[in-house]
């Protein structure tokens, strides 16, 4: 039997700041299976349009996010803006009939992301790339088949020190200003909650406390986005979880994930944000000596998106999150902030 075939999926890129170090290797890459086509990109000024199309060999560089949802090559629009500008441009592409793949958080608010899930139906998508590690799909068969046997106990830290460097404040200063729609609550916080939905179904029981402690970044940088948050909430099964977050935290050890349950323990761990770092998975049952490795912490950066996108471009989207997912994660946010 032969693989079925699937013509490229035609990518139109809105916003390229982000998106260089990310999505254009990714697509480069699935170029070269016969995946994706990069086929335009958009920014607000024909100079920097311009100049991406070069860099990138992209043949159509337009102005505007309008003009490229516009562009009847493009197949698949995708999002790689600020969060406040996210609803204007996945609305523009969704209703020139396009698909939209849309960085993660999906919008500022609970109601914009309301109305962007309720326009896309099944053709919106969301970068929550985390769950393409294969070590968090290995963490997610493992729960479902019973390793740890009855889930009692999951505790997640995702504590980064981001924004106590120069290079994230001069490269991403924009996520100082609440306005812009990210904290490390909307950030780190929903990435890591969207795993948890994931791994172990919608959470209940929400509540937690946010904070500013980091009023200047850089000590010249005025902030007002929360830069740290902690929550709780219940799983399906009535799993005790909590959730701590931080973007500010001075030498942060990264991301971790432990799993306890009646029969055994998982702990998936990364040396920063899970959309980039790769996970290393290990685990104990009753009767052995220590957790053993199962899943070793491998991969390039750019590795979770690529398979996010190649399942994009296949049509198996099975576990490709939507717009549904990224309101669900939006809602937690929102009762976390609710409860503060």
């Amino acid at each position: 039997m032969t693989a079925q075939h699937h013509p490229p999926l035609r990518v139109g890129i809105v916003g390229v700041a982000y998106a260089e170090g990310t999505h254009l290797p990714a697509y480069a890459a699935l170029a070269q299976e016969g995946l994706v086509e990069l086929v335009a990109v958009a920014t607000a000024h024909r100079d920097t349009a311009e100049a991406a199309a070069g860099r990138h060999g992209i043949p159509r560089a337009h102005v505007g996010f309008e003009a490229l949802c516009a562009d009847p090559a493009v197949d698949l629009v995708d999002v790689a803006t600020r969060p406040s500008r996210h609803r204007a441009m996945a609305e523009a592409a969704l209703a020139a009939g396009k698909q939209v793949l849309c960085e993660a958080p999906l919008a500022p608010t609970v109601a914009d992301g309301e109305a962007m899930a309720a326009a896309a139906g099944e053709r919106g998508f969301v970068d929550m790339q985390s769950r393409f590690w294969p070590g968090i799909t290995e963490l997610r068969r493992l729960v479902a088949d019973g390793f740890v046997g009855r889930v009692d106990n999951v505790a997640a830290t995702a504590l980064y020190p981001t924004f106590t460097t120069e290079r994230a404040i001069a490269s991403s200063a924009w996520c100082a200003d609440a306005s812009h729609g990210a904290s490390s609550l909307r950030v780190h916080g929903l990435h890591t909650a969207d795993l948890l939905r994931f791994v172990f179904g919608d959470l209940s029981d929400v509540r937690g406390s946010v904070a500013r402690r980091e009023p200047l970044w850089g000590g010249r940088v005025p902030a007002d986005s929360v830069d740290s948050a902690a929550w709780t909430a219940r799983t399906p099964d009535g799993a005790v979880c909590s959730v701590h977050t931080s973007w500010v935290a001075r030498f942060g050890a990264g991301f971790r994930l432990v799993v306890h349950g009646s029969d055994g323990m998982l702990l998936a761990e990364a040396a920063g944000h899970t959309g980039h770092f790769p996970v290393r998975l290990s685990g104990a049952r009753t009767g052995d000596d220590g957790p053993r490795e199962l899943v070793a912490a491998t991969g390039a950066a750019t590795e979770p998106f690529t398979r996010l996108v190649r399942a994009l471009a296949t049509g198996e989207t099975a576990d490709v999150p939507t717009f549904a997912d990224g309101l669900a994660a939006l809602r937690i946010a929102g009762a976390v902030e609710a409860t503060d």
